[in-house]
């Protein structure tokens, strides 16, 4: 379903809304709807010029559905893949093409989409190097440079889902899945990072695979999901006290973030409804 509103044009040095009127189409500008009003303006003897607008959330349908579908692969797919050569090269691939997709889908600054996408390049790289120059070691920086590029896309989310003005729709729905399951993978590759600084911070009941010593991303991606669900199956759980206090956070997240989700999502819907616009200045297609 396609929004279409109509507004007077503000030309400067004119007032509001005398002579000429702009036609929004959120979609198309030279659509079948408003070439329809330019022709009746036209009749009346006003001028229609067409005004191209992005949607205020969400700029395209199929960026967010990117996006969600490669985290959706994150969380659900990545678990499944083993530990061999193309199967980690595969899950970087993923992770990649999910943080471009997101900073796409969610970045509105031309400069700190850019930054995310070198960044993302540099840390894609950097695993690349490592699957076939092993003496290589990044010394924990491309995990920093995950999660430091994994947190401005949760920041941007959450903006959008919940700071941006607008009706309850299907895309702001799943701006808040999207960040949901961002979440869930930003701790997994917290998990990750602590435990190259530590490597013991986490048991898990079934031993790491040899030279491993970091933990497979699969693996930590089930534990951060077990803890930010609170579901706790026995077979991992936190041994240093940091890695206590990231679960207790991620869980205390878990527990929250739908319930605010579902209540700020409500509030819009009601506030929607209790001031609707104007029926003489907005027409669906």
């Amino acid at each position: 379903m396609l929004n279409w509103s109509c507004r007077p044009a503000e030309p400067s040095g004119q007032p509001r809304g005398r002579g000429n009127r702009v036609c929004t189409d959120f979609a198309h500008a030279s659509s079948l709807r408003c070439a329809q009003r330019r022709n009746r303006a036209n009749a009346k003897g006003e001028n229609y010029v067409p005004d191209i607008r992005f949607p205020g959330f969400w700029r395209e349908d199929r960026h967010l559905s990117f996006f969600l579908a490669f985290l959706v692969l994150m969380t659900i797919v990545v678990p499944m893949v083993g530990e061999s050569r193309p199967g980690r090269i595969a899950i970087d691939l993923t992770f990649a093409l999910m943080l471009l997709s997101g900073a796409i889908a969610t970045v509105n600054r031309r400069m700190l989409m850019s930054l995310i996408i070198v960044l993302n390049i540099v840390e894609f790289t950097a695993d690349l190097i490592v699957e076939f120059d092993p003496s290589f070691s990044p010394r924990a920086w491309d995990t920093v440079l995950k999660v430091f590029c994994m947190a401005i896309l949760v920041v941007m989310t959450l903006k959008q889902t919940f700071l941006l003005p607008g009706p309850v729709s299907v895309h702001r729905v799943m701006g808040g899945i999207a960040a949901y399951l961002l979440i869930g993978v930003t701790w997994a590759f917290g998990y990750k990072l602590l435990l190259e600084m530590i490597p013991g911070a986490i048991h898990f009941q079934t031993p790491l695979a040899a030279g491993v010593a970091t933990g497979e991303p699969s693996r930590l991606i089930y534990f951060s999901f077990e803890t930010l669900t609170t579901v706790s199956y026995g077979d991992a759980y936190p041994v240093h006290r940091i890695a206590r206090s990231l679960t207790t956070a991620e869980a205390l997240i878990g527990q929250l973030y739908p319930a605010i989700l579902i209540a700020s999502l409500v509030g819009m819907a009601l506030q929607a409804r209790s001031n609707p616009a104007p029926k003489d200045t907005e027409f669906k297609l």
